[in-house]
């Protein structure tokens, strides 16, 4: 009995531990919710002798993993905010390890060399022209580098920037310049994402349960496209974690309760 009653308690701990970090994350760019599942503890996998007195060891966490919902994307009329609709992540590079992560969380600017970057420096990955026109080749991921967007060209101020839907970026220089091609925004795309392992920061990286990694540009069959002076908000709906949590509560404290009473039965065995 000890042993189902604590059972009950550590799923019910672990759970109010996932709801109380997606509710932490409500108001995240780019933060996708986690999901914890459960499994009941059958006496199957023990010696016979168990089996026949016991129905049931409770339950035990069979595994946390990510909802990768698409969320509501929000307007925020800065071009270099981007919003992803549909399946895949931006690619991201640490230039200080040179780590490569993956994100939906798109609030990038321009930093003082004109790279496009996350709001803690980290390169964003794209594909880069051949031949100074847009890229139709299929890159693997150490074919892709960061996007630059030069602020002069031939000393002409940039003047418009755009961003496509199919991720393609050009800038125009001074007033009547023809724009110039800059890239193509890469994307990653996994088998499983919900398997991909959580970094911190809305971002993530492969797992072995994520499946292979395909590298492919906006709007290519199966990725999403590109909404610039936009950002996908959290897919937390607090309504939903709430509710959630309330009955995690009801559980913990039923499940102590019955810690007591057991306990109480006990002691007055044994006087």
């Amino acid at each position: 009995m000890f042993s189902i009653i604590k059972a009950g308690m550590a799923s019910a701990r672990n759970e109010l531990s996932v709801i109380s970090n997606n509710v932490a994350n409500s108001n995240t760019t780019g933060f996708k919710k986690s999901i914890a599942s459960y499994a009941d503890l059958a006496p199957s996998s023990l010696s016979d002798s168990i089996q026949a007195s016991s129905s049931g060891l409770g339950a035990i966490v069979e595994d946390t993993r990510l909802s990768q919902t698409q969320s509501t994307l929000l307007n925020t009329e800065k071009k270099t905010d981007l919003g992803l609709a549909g399946n895949g992540f931006f690619i991201v590079r640490n230039p200080k390890d040179s780590m490569t992560s993956f994100t939906r969380n798109g609030t990038f600017s321009l930093n003082e060399g004109g790279y496009l970057t996350t709001s803690d420096n980290c390169y964003v990955l794209g594909k880069p022209l051949v031949d100074g026109e847009f890229s139709t080749e299929n890159l693997d991921i150490d074919g892709l580098l960061p996007i630059q967007i030069p602020a002069k060209k031939d000393d002409e101020v940039m003047s418009n920037l755009t961003i496509e839907e199919d991720g393609k970026i050009s800038a125009q220089y001074g007033d009547e310049t023809p724009p110039v091609a800059i890239g193509t925004i890469g994307l990653g795309l996994f088998a499983n994402p919900e398997a991909l392992r959580e970094l911190g920061n809305a971002r993530y990286a492969a797992s072995q349960k994520s499946g292979a990694l395909q590298i492919g540009s906006p709007t290519d069959a199966g990725f999403a496209a590109v909404k610039s002076g936009s950002l996908e908000v959290s897919n937390v709906d607090i309504t939903d974690e709430l509710t959630a949590m309330i009955r995690a509560q009801q559980q913990f404290n039923g499940a102590a309760r019955l810690l007591q009473t057991n306990s109480e039965l006990l002691e007055k065995l044994t006087r």
